[in-house]
């Protein structure tokens, strides 16, 4: 990029592929604290994906209008 910001509907789109793509689905979460040997549950491990998912949201509309 020119050194211009990204317009509105970029950083929406972006966020939300981020959202979709890069987070594991319950089952991969289930496994994934399984293989852990007990280090976090998989409750710990979706209340820590669910946070993150409303942290990408929040930055994503920050200072940002609702459009009419």
């Amino acid at each position: 990029m020119s050194g211009q910001k990204p317009s509105n509907e970029q950083r929406y789109y972006d966020t939300l592929r981020r959202i979709a793509r890069g987070y594991m689905t319950t089952d991969q979460i289930e496994r994934d604290a399984a293989k852990s040997f007990g280090a976090l549950s998989a409750r710990e491990y979706l209340e820590m994906a669910y946070e993150n998912i409303q942290e990408e949201a929040k930055r994503a509309i920050k200072g940002r209008r609702r459009p009419s």
